[in-house]
């Protein structure tokens, strides 16, 4: 039932998409975390899940891999992507500080980046408010052993029945947040569902 409200609110454009997250634990983290986020499919997805991994393991006290499916609409349809989730948390603000300067250095797409980055990663930042991050709000409801996860930069959930968590994101999502377009890489689609 949540998924379909979601769905029209993304056809509408009330709000940019959702994610359906099979582990939503670092919302509302009590220490320094960092969630990465990439497509599944395709070997340039598994290239750059590696070297992120690879990464922040020299930093993170813990890692852990989840799956993730999103929903965005383009061109009128809703686009489904499937993704994989890294979550990494760290012992201090050094460390996620530390962490955050290579996101920015090798996991934003450029001419140095790992194969496979996003040119607007989607990282989601709690339990700190590391710089060169904006602040937002995960809206989320559970649905069943998922969660569905909404980004808004407003406290006002767009549906009911939300729990509501900050999270820090790169300022990149600001203007996608409030409905501006945002240049990402071409989408695996799981499923084209038009209006």
């Amino acid at each position: 039932m949540i998924l379909a409200a979601l769905d029209g609110l993304v056809r509408s454009g009330r709000v940019t998409g959702y994610t359906v997250e099979e582990d939503s634990s670092y919302l509302g983290a009590h220490v320094p975390t960092l969630t990465y986020r990439m497509y599944m499919d395709g070997p340039t997805s598994h290239l750059n899940l590696g070297a992120f991994a690879c990464a922040m393991g020299e930093l993170a006290m813990t890692m852990k891999l989840s799956r993730v499916h999103g929903t965005v609409a383009r061109e009128g349809a809703l686009v489904r992507s499937r993704q994989l989730c890294l979550t990494a948390e760290f012992a201090g603000e050094r460390e996620i500080g530390a962490a955050m300067a290579v996101v920015h250095a090798r996991f934003v797409a450029a001419p140095k980046a790992a194969p496979g980055s996003w040119r607007f990663p989607d990282v989601r930042v709690t339990g700190s408010l590391p710089a060169a991050t904006a602040p937002a709000f995960a809206h989320h409801w559970r649905n069943g052993r998922a969660t569905a996860v909404v980004l808004t930069l407003d406290p006002e959930s767009p549906l009911a029945g939300a729990a509501i968590d900050r999270v820090q994101v790169l300022p990149s999502w600001v203007d996608y947040l409030t409905g501006g377009e945002i240049e990402f890489a071409d989408i695996p689609q799981l499923a084209l569902s038009l209006p």
